[in-house]
């Protein structure tokens, strides 16, 4: 009898370890704009939040969607209509995952986080000539909510910073000051984890080189698109701020993402220029490792 008991428990251990990895392999629908279905023989069940999908499956977003999935330190950004293999995607959050981008992109983001004041201070000089009082203190109002939402951003108190960002936006006499404060609630949910609401904040900011933020702009629109798995999308994003190339930290990340954009493109040759050049700025930093690294991997 209680060796039967011990074969049943040994059973019952050898089959947790068994079934344990294939859960992990399951995704979770974390977040969902429009409509995701799986498909299951010849048909089509509509899936919400909260649901989980098997490795085996296929996906279909429609009706404008935009879906954030995840499976432990895996997410997946869908931001396009079409039709997906839940395996495929696995095994690309997976390669993006051994990277380390999230990380490597959020640590820069809360690092170039900064009080702005001397920001501030030169454009309400430039502000002050043409405005009147009454817009003084409304742009004066609107500039505290924009350091407030930046001071909770940097403790780590993300929901309170959306909300104090979001009540200075309504403070805004333009689309460009509008589209900073969108920005920083893009980075809040960013650095929250929550990928697709963010990717959603940033779909419509255009934003220009002569922003103060541009960098970081880049930096965050190309790791969610990443995630999505639009390579092409974010390589145009890279590009264009490459343009004008510097030394500086930021182009040797942007330089990492651009090869691990082409990659994934299987263009490797544009890879590995893309790697030698992070290399080149600086062998010594996370970046310039991580560069390393990933060469001596192609």
């Amino acid at each position: 009898m209680k060796l039967f008991i011990r074969t049943s428990l040994l059973v019952i251990f050898l089959l947790s370890a068994i079934l344990l990895p294939l859960c992990a392999d399951e995704l979770m629908v974390e977040y969902l704009e429009g409509i995701l279905e799986v498909g299951q023989g010849s048909n089509w069940i509509e899936v919400d939040i909260g649901d989980t999908i098997p490795q085996n499956s296929y996906l279909r977003l429609s009706d404008n969607g935009l879906a954030e999935l995840s499976a432990g330190a895996i997410t997946i950004t869908l931001n396009q209509d079409g039709t997906f293999s839940a395996e495929t995607l696995l095994a690309s959050g997976r390669e993006v995952a051994a990277w380390d981008i999230t990380s490597l992109v959020n640590s820069k983001l809360g690092r170039l986080i900064s009080p702005g004041k001397q920001q501030g201070d030169a454009v309400m000089g430039v502000r002050g000539d043409a405005a009147s009082e009454e817009e003084l203190t409304w742009m004066e109002e609107g500039e505290e909510y924009l350091e407030q939402g930046k001071e909770l951003i940097r403790t780590g108190h993300y929901k309170e910073a959306r909300e104090a960002l979001q009540e200075g936006a309504d403070y805004c006499f333009s689309d460009e000051e509008k589209e900073e404060y969108n920005f920083y609630i893009a980075s809040a949910y960013a650095l929250e984890g929550k990928s697709a609401p963010a990717l959603l904040m940033l779909t419509d900011i255009k934003t220009g080189s002569s922003a103060p933020y541009y960098s970081d702009y880049v930096l965050l629109k190309g790791k969610l698109l990443i995630e999505g798995m639009a390579y092409k999308k974010a390589l145009l994003l890279f590009n264009e701020y490459l343009k004008n190339p510097d030394r500086s930290e930021t182009t040797q990340l942007i330089h990492f993402l651009s090869a691990l954009c082409n990659q994934r493109l299987e263009k490797r040759q544009d890879a590995i220029r893309n790697l030698e050049a992070a290399y080149k700025i600086n062998n010594t930093s996370e970046y310039g490792r991580a560069a390393k690294k990933m060469m001596d991997n192609l």
